[in-house]
């Protein structure tokens, strides 16, 4: 009787421990996602802190062949829809998205739409990574030899900006993906054949933080090719006075005479 009471509380208590096991959940494992460079590159520039502000604004006085092609105050959304550039002597230039407004004493300037988006997008190049038709090519490799750095390819869809045809290779920090430099060509104005053999790239220098986010404050222009990488510099770029602004929608008003280009 005593060997029948133990078989009794043996089985009951393996009967329990199945029930046990039966009622306890199995966690699902979450798959993780390996963020693409572009998004890499996203974090290592804080994104989403630049983001959190309105607007920046920043002066910004780029030369080349040691003559001065452009000297501005630029201020512009984080966003990139609204700008206001205004020249040392006082010119300006608005732009609200694709339009381009400037004051009368610009109205007969080639190079004024060049100018309103070119500096812009080079301040703003990390944050415009995954914006509406870019494409990626993360298997670019250029046929340099000493290269330590990641490289992929930035092109555009069909009729995306004011030049589409445009292309960008960027180089990045293998460890931080931070951007030292980006290759790239300028086919306004010419053909994407004739930009292809004159293609140039822009090395980003001295960065510093603002507000948790980092900037390039000295930007070098160089020739570059695929087989050789940065040669010739040919340019140079000075950021200062960089600050997030608030407000700037609601002050933004383009005046009544202004042209549109």
């Amino acid at each position: 009787m005593k060997n029948l009471t133990t078989l009794i509380f043996a089985t009951f208590l393996i009967l329990l421990g199945c029930q046990q096991k039966k009622a306890t959940p199995k966690v699902k494992e979450e798959k993780v996602i390996e963020k693409t460079l572009a998004q890499k590159i996203e974090t290592a520039h804080q994104k989403e802190s630049f983001l959190k502000h309105e607007a920046i604004s920043f002066d910004a006085a780029i030369s080349f062949g040691g003559s001065e092609v452009f000297n501005a105050n630029i201020t512009i959304t984080t966003s990139s829809d609204l700008a206001k550039i205004t020249y040392q002597n006082g010119d300006e230039i608005y732009v609200n998205q694709q339009d381009v407004f400037v004051s009368p004493s610009l109205k007969d300037n080639p190079g004024v739409r060049f100018h309103a988006y070119t500096w812009t997008y080079f301040f703003l190049f990390p944050y415009k990574l995954n914006d509406n038709g870019t494409k990626w090519d993360y298997n670019f490799k250029t046929s340099e030899t000493s290269s330590t750095y990641t490289t992929a390819k930035l092109s555009f869809e069909a009729n995306i900006g004011d030049a589409p045809d445009d292309w960008y290779i960027t180089y990045t920090d293998v460890k931080t993906n931070v951007l030292n430099h980006v290759a790239y060509i300028v086919t306004a104005g010419k053909t994407k054949e004739a930009a292809e053999a004159d293609p140039h790239a822009i090395k980003y220098d001295s960065y510093q933080t603002v507000d948790g986010v980092p900037f390039s404050s000295e930007w070098g222009f160089y020739e570059w090719n695929l087989t050789d990488g940065l040669t010739n510099k040919i340019g140079a770029g000075k950021i200062t006075n960089i600050k997030f602004v608030d407000n700037f929608r609601d002050t933004f008003s383009i005046p009544k005479d202004y042209i549109k280009k």
